[in-house]
């Protein structure tokens, strides 16, 4: 049985099999978690079906139109309504397959005082929208794997959290995209949000290749998150070299 903390990624992990056939892969292969990030494409009759007993970690909330290039709507002056409606899909989303946190991603933007603006009158009323217990997340992703995303640094996101002060939003920290975007480092990155209280979420892939994790890759912070008792959720979002199951041995 795999550690309850893991969740596996269902839109990574089992890459050769139809979305809902990944469900019971996972639940087959010990997990009793899961994330996913575009289960708002999927028939959800047929997806709470299919969980059965399997908990969903997290959700993404509609991220615009992905085929066009847009990831997410959070920071981008002018569409402020289009967010919050999909926001408001990924709080139905999440209370519908019994997610506790819910993505909103931020979108291709430059850093400057009005998608700021945007970001934080966005990110302050969906706190205000989103359902008695449910967590939102903003994750930085290295401009490497998604050129031009507006939330890319870790001080950059800690510094909006602090602006938005609201204890309904928290970091989604990747420890990938931490050390592509960070020089190698993640370590201190996660012990200050864990020292901040602004860790909501965590995921982790392997820096050579956004493969499996090396062994040893991430002792250190998963020993940490142990040391300090945090309850979250470790998601394994990651491309498998090959087989998905066969790969999942740096775990166990």
């Amino acid at each position: 049985m795999i550690a309850s903390r893991f969740a596996a990624n269902l839109d990574w992990l089992y890459p050769g099999l139809p979305y809902l056939d990944r469900i019971d892969a996972a639940r087959t292969d010990g997990f009793s978690r899961v994330e996913l990030l575009f289960a708002h494409l999927e028939n959800r009759q047929a997806l709470r079906a299919r969980l059965g007993g399997l908990s969903v970690a997290l959700v993404n909330a509609p991220a615009g139109d992905w085929a066009q290039g847009e990831r997410g709507l959070a920071a981008l002056p002018g569409r402020e309504a289009e967010f919050r409606a999909h926001a408001q899909q990924g709080f139905e989303l999440a209370q519908q397959v019994g997610a506790p946190v819910v993505h909103l991603l931020s979108g291709i933007a430059e850093d400057s005082a009005a998608t700021r603006a945007t970001w934080l009158d966005n990110l302050a009323w969906a706190a205000a929208q989103a359902p008695a217990g449910l967590t939102l997340t903003v994750e930085p992703i290295n401009r490497r794997d998604m050129p031009g995303y507006f939330l890319h640094r870790q001080a950059q996101a800690l510094e909006l959290l602090s602006l938005l002060a609201s204890p309904r939003v928290k970091l989604q920290l990747d420890l990938y995209h931490c050390r592509i975007a960070e020089g190698g480092e993640s370590l201190s990155h996660l012990a200050r949000a864990l020292d901040l209280g602004v860790l909501g979420h965590v995921q982790v892939a392997g820096v050579q290749g956004r493969h499996e994790p090396e062994p040893a890759e991430y002792a250190a912070e998963l020993a940490l998150l142990a040391e300090r008792g945090w309850d979250g959720c470790v998601g394994l979002e990651y491309k498998p070299r090959a087989d998905t199951t066969a790969g999942l041995a740096w775990l166990r």
